[in-house]
């Protein structure tokens, strides 16, 4: 038999094969109604399910809502679950590191709550934000890799544990790196004086970000500082005037043919982050010495601009006009107040414990179990102003519509899109309906054996692909729950070795109590 003529009895073979399941035999289910039109969905996991969104994975009930500017995802979780999600340092540090991080996480979090919510937490209703804007949160994914047992035994031994002062959680600020010393809050926020965030030293930080430096062209200069509205005029001169710790923010003052204009480090790093990718797309954020890029154009408060001039000698050793370049040189990345991520793991490869670590970067202050100023849940806004939201879950989720619970769980993706303040909701395609398996397949490869096998199915269901010997069972996946539509496992994920026997494949899918199977005779090639 030829390679054409043996595929095409495998074709053959994969369209009189399917089984016709039970469920399809039987009177068709009417799906529940969902109102395509909603204010609130809530999509709340089964036990073992876990939810996805866009590549991350969640266990807390979410909720989507529509706001006129787009569409709000946040998520209820328990404090303990929101802390083991905090990815803020890497899980291999040093344990006493990884402690100090949770209490500090901890106390932030208690801190953020006791203060109440800002305008943006109140329109979208949640606590706390999961961007660096507050503290870094993605879900379970980070505590359920290898190391991750490492920052779960962080959390777990400073259970309930916080800094207070006077008797309230402290704001426990923190950032990466701050080259060598962290700033007085006042000289950073300017006006908030607080007691136990001064300046200390921070010695020993092993961090790419220690110290940084770049150079601009006056042109480039200027491009940036008119881009990020600070001068409108040609650029005459920039530079920096530093201060004491205690007495202030350090201040960029940048002169042109309108005045001189000042403004601090903290401000003008702002200002010009906004706006340097895509003014200066090419040369900022600026290149490491090892040939990566930062991962901002200005990385802290702590920097100074400075005017430099160079001359070039030309062909005949004559030297040519003196070039002005501006010279930015700056150390750490963040606000540098209060804990530094990589002094605090230095301190802890030196033997300080995790109180030791937080009484030298908060004053003094210790941890403390007090659970009582702690709720037992917290609200995390993960996505605000979307246009569109999907949601998918590995497993069966229960959905509330506007207060309104639907009977059964439900398997698949659903889809949300803003629209006049309030959600088009699309669920899973074949949702509400049993499941059915169609048109099994073949998918040939290059060399004339078989690549992949696959089928249609109708409706979002569980999957599970086995293939036969004859009764000996030589291969198993789990393809897990699967919405509507074609899909494909590759041939030696199923069955491994290609084997001289024929090969049965079956797959089954699951919703609920409904089930169906489809088989797949797989004949070998003929020599």
């Amino acid at each position: 038999m030829t390679a054409k003529r043996a595929w095409a009895a495998l074709v053959a073979a994969a369209l009189i094969w399917p089984a016709v399941p039970a469920s399809a035999q039987e009177e068709p289910q009417v799906p529940p109604l969902i109102p395509p039109m909603a204010g609130r969905v809530e999509l709340t996991p089964l036990p073992g399910t876990t939810i996805d969104i866009d590549g991350r994975h969640y266990r807390g009930t979410i909720a989507v809502t529509g706001h006129r500017p787009g569409l709000s995802l946040v998520e209820t979780v328990g404090v303990d679950d929101y802390l083991l999600g905090i990815r803020e340092v890497p899980f291999s540090w040093h344990p006493q590191a990884l402690r100090a991080q949770a209490v500090a996480a901890r106390t932030y979090l208690a801190h953020t709550l006791a203060a109440g919510r800002g305008s943006q937490a109140q329109r979208y209703d949640y606590d706390i934000c999961a961007t660096s804007a507050c503290q870094v949160y993605a879900g379970v994914d980070g505590v359920e890799a290898d190391s991750g047992e490492r920052w779960r035994s962080a959390v777990r031994d400073t259970a309930g544990e916080i800094l207070v002062f006077d008797g309230q959680p402290a704001l426990a600020v923190y950032g990466s790196t701050t080259g060598g010393r962290t700033r007085s809050s006042e000289d950073v926020w300017p006006g908030e004086v607080i007691p136990y965030l001064r300046a200390v030293d921070s010695p020993g930080e092993e961090s790419p970000f220690v110290s940084w430096r770049f150079e601009l062209t006056p042109l480039q200069m200027g491009r940036l500082l008119e881009a990020a509205g600070v001068s409108q005029a040609p650029l005459k001169a920039v530079w920096t005037t530093k201060t004491a710790d205690g007495q202030g923010p350090w201040q960029v003052s940048i002169a042109s043919a309108e005045g001189v204009v000042a403004v601090s480090t903290w401000d003008l790093r702002g200002m010009l982050n906004r706006v340097a990718a895509e003014v200066l797309p090419h040369v900022l954020p600026a290149e490491r010495p090892d040939g990566r890029r930062y991962p901002q154009a200005i990385l802290s408060p702590t920097y100074t601009i400075t005017q430099r001039f160079s001359r070039d000698a030309g062909n005949d050793g004559a030297p040519l006009a003196a070039r002005r370049r501006y010279v930015i040189e700056g150390s750490g990345w963040g606000h540098m107040v209060g804990m530094s991520q990589y002094g605090a793991q230095a301190m802890a490869e030196d033997g300080a414990t995790y109180g030791e670590i937080l009484a030298h970067y908060y004053s003094g202050l210790v941890p403390e179990a007090r659970s009582d100023l702690l709720p037992g849940t917290v609200k995390v806004g993960l996505v605000v102003e979307a246009s569109t939201i999907a949601i998918g879950a590995d497993g069966p989720v229960r959905v509330t519509i506007d207060g309104q619970p639907l009977d059964e769980p439900f398997l698949g993706s659903w889809r949300f899109e803003s629209l006049d303040g309030q959600l088009l909701v699309i669920p899973p395609a074949g949702w509400g309906s049993p499941p059915r398996l169609l048109a099994p397949f073949v998918r040939p490869g290059p060399d004339a054996m078989a690549a992949a096998v696959g089928a249609v199915l109708t409706a979002p269901a569980e999957v599970v692909a086995t293939a036969w010997s004859g009764s000996l069972m030589i291969g198993r996946v789990e393809l897990g729950v699967l919405d509507a539509g074609a899909f494909s496992i590759p041939w030696h994920e199923l069955v491994g070795a290609v084997t001289d026997d024929s090969i049965m494949i079956e797959f089954e899918a699951t919703s609920g109590a409904d089930s169906a199977t489809v088989a797949l005779a797989v004949i070998p090639l003929a020599d």
